[in-house]
């Protein structure tokens, strides 16, 4: 037994410490080892049973394997006051006295161990999950021995069963492609050989039946060495990447056909980078300018394109690149190398990238000089043959009604009713050639307007008064409808007939009969709306996306005999933008239609003082009413 100075010094260590009698029971412990099993007194004459899980003192001294006089118990679970269980280490020495065989342990806490490896082995078993999931098999390979060890998922993307005794290595160098062998392996000879720490390579492999090819990657790091710096073993892994190389090969194919499309389009195409830079440009673009693809993308846009247009284009460039825009179309003028201008229809649209954020610009450019030149020649060809037939209309229908003012008895019996079919007809014919000429002028920017203050509401009446014969032809009726008493607006009083003209007779026209036709005025503020409602069929939905298309027309079979060109809204619709309005319509079918534009206001007459205003004309009463 030890002497008591050997017990004081037992009881001062700080690491659990205690001593079993040969009976079993506890001899000597000191404070840590009390408090190791959560005992704030001595445990000393408890047995060892009671504090470890061993049934007696042989099963611990059994630990101990002579000629051994000592062990390592690595775990063993220790028995708390409380109940519980703390796991802990015992390195356990035995001797013999007078007393027999005693044995010491020093004890050793694991739990902070335990519960260390314990997260591990989650972490470990997460992380096997994940790889099975991802569908990467690994392999660990050990070149000393040219040996390979596999996980069950690399077996699985090989298609071999866990229990298929086939030498994995062969079976994978017979099904890897004979030109990419070389190339599967080069990513493990770059690590045995110390190059490289990682690699990686991309092999086709046969599947099993030998009906495709799939794509592998293998990536393997994780070098072991010995003391003598031989690579002993690296770990890897691989992977089925068919479907991202099919996808790959798709957007190459894709790429490819993008390349031809723009290098072989006969429309010009450019890439501009946010700066306005050069990134690609087409041969079509190139030959329609005159320069080779190395001159053009040295010149600057104000050296391409021309004064007129330079301005509008850089300010919607600008809103472009800042993505506040993501396209616009616009008429642009070019100087071609030779000095020459060339006209062309650009459309520019902003590719942003993944994010949204603006990334680059595409831009097309369709040459429209010779389409230009060729609507010129055919414009001048309809203006000279519409003159040569206006001239000598004019002196038919001039005669047609020098006839016509004769008296009625000194002409044959028939001879009144067809001088009147020839007047109606010849007032068609030249109708229709005004329209023409109308819409050619308008078609090439030739159309003057001479815009003034003037009283629209009189002009309405003027229009109205002018087309009442319409009304009676179809047994309808205008009504003007106005609620203010001052309507004055920035007008060309000649078209703003035409364009009444054009509104009251299609309402005559397509109205029931018997109906009344509503011609008002409304203050919009800073305009005036004009609109003429009718009560009839409506406009069929197919012909409302075209009703402003030249020589346009809803039942071909119904307006052929009613009369009209097709371009009497076209026209009407150049006129009101050009003035600086709107033009448009709302149609319920079988119910009522309504053509309406807008006119600039001017508060008065520029020629009269307010004072004379009341000259000019007297104003309408509130709700007036005018019926024609």
């Amino acid at each position: 037994m030890p002497n008591a100075p050997v017990l004081k010094a037992f009881k001062h260590i700080r690491v659990p410490v205690m001593t079993i009698d040969a009976a079993g029971y506890i001899s000597h412990s000191n404070a840590a080892a009390d408090n190791l099993f959560g005992y704030d007194s001595s445990t000393m004459g408890m047995k060892v049973s009671d504090l470890i899980d061993v049934p007696s003192v042989e099963v611990l001294n059994s630990y101990i394997h002579p000629p051994e006089i000592d062990a390592n118990i690595q775990l063993i679970m220790g028995k708390t006051s409380t109940g519980g269980q703390v796991p802990i280490a015992i390195h356990l020495t035995a001797w013999t006295d007078e007393d027999g065989l005693q044995h010491a342990m020093i004890l050793r806490n694991l739990t902070e161990f335990v519960k260390a490896e314990k997260a591990t082995s989650i972490e470990l078993k997460r992380a096997n999950t994940a790889i099975n999931a991802a569908q990467i098999g690994v392999f660990e390979y050990f070149p000393i021995e040219d040996r390979a060890v596999v996980s069950g998922m690399w077996r699985k993307l090989m298609e071999l069963d866990r229990d298929d005794p086939v030498d994995t290595q062969n079976e994978w160098r017979s099904r890897v492609h004979p030109d990419d062998l070389s190339i599967a392996l080069e990513a493990v000879r770059l690590c045995v050989d110390g190059e490289q720490e990682k690699a990686k390579s991309e092999y086709r492999l046969l599947s099993k039946d030998g009906t495709k090819w799939r794509w592998m990657q293998v990536n393997v790091a994780g070098i072991t060495k010995n003391n003598a710096g031989q690579v002993t073993s690296v770990v890897g892994s691989m992977s089925d990447i068919s479907q991202r190389k099919e996808i790959e090969l798709s957007l190459r194919d894709s790429n490819e056909q993008f390349r031809s499309a723009f290098e072989n389009s006969p429309i010009g195409h450019v890439i501009f980078g946010l700066d306005a830079s050069w990134w690609r440009v087409n041969k079509a673009l190139c030959d329609a300018l005159g320069y080779s693809k190395e001159v053009l993308v040295t010149k600057s846009a104000s050296e391409l394109t021309h004064p007129d247009s330079m301005q509008r284009s850089s300010e919607q460039f600008v809103k472009l690149s800042k993505g506040e825009i993501d396209h616009y179309i616009e008429d642009r003028r070019y100087i071609r190398s030779d000095g020459s201008a060339m006209y062309a229809k650009v459309t520019v649209s902003l590719v942003r990238d993944a994010s949204g954020n603006p990334n680059h610009i595409l831009c097309q450019v369709v040459d429209l000089t010779e389409q230009r030149r060729l609507n010129a020649m055919k414009g001048e060809f309809v203006a000279t043959i519409s003159h040569e037939l206006r001239t000598p209309l004019t002196s038919v229908l001039g005669s047609i009604r020098l006839l016509m003012a004769i008296k009625r008895e000194n002409l044959p019996e028939k001879a009144p009713r067809l001088l009147e079919i020839a007047q109606q007809n010849g007032d068609r014919l030249y109708n229709l050639i005004n329209d023409i000429l109308d819409f050619e002028k308008f078609s090439v920017n030739q159309m003057d307007l001479s815009l003034g203050s003037h009283d629209v509401v009189e002009q309405m009446k003027d229009a109205m008064q002018a087309n009442s014969h319409i009304a009676d032809s179809f047994n309808v009726q205008y009504e003007l409808i106005a609620d203010m008493e001052d309507a004055y607006g920035k007008i060309d009083p000649r078209r703003f007939q035409q364009v009444m003209n054009n509104l009251l007779t299609n309402a005559a026209k397509f109205a029931y009969p018997n109906t009344e036709i509503a011609v008002r005025v409304d203050d919009l503020g800073g305009y005036h709306k004009v609109s003429v409602t009718n009560h009839g069929e409506g406009v069929p939905y197919a012909f409302r996306d075209h009703i402003f298309s030249p020589f346009s027309q809803a039942k071909e079979s119904d307006t052929r005999s009613r009369g009209g060109t097709g371009l009497g809204l076209v026209i009407s619709k150049q006129i009101v933008e050009q003035s600086g309005g709107e033009i448009g319509f709302d149609s319920i079918v079988d119910d009522k239609t309504t053509f309406w534009f807008t006119v600039s206001k001017e508060l008065r007459h520029p020629h009269k003082s307010l004072n004379d205003i009341g000259n000019i004309r007297q104003p309408l009463a509130k709700r007036e009413r005018f019926t024609f």
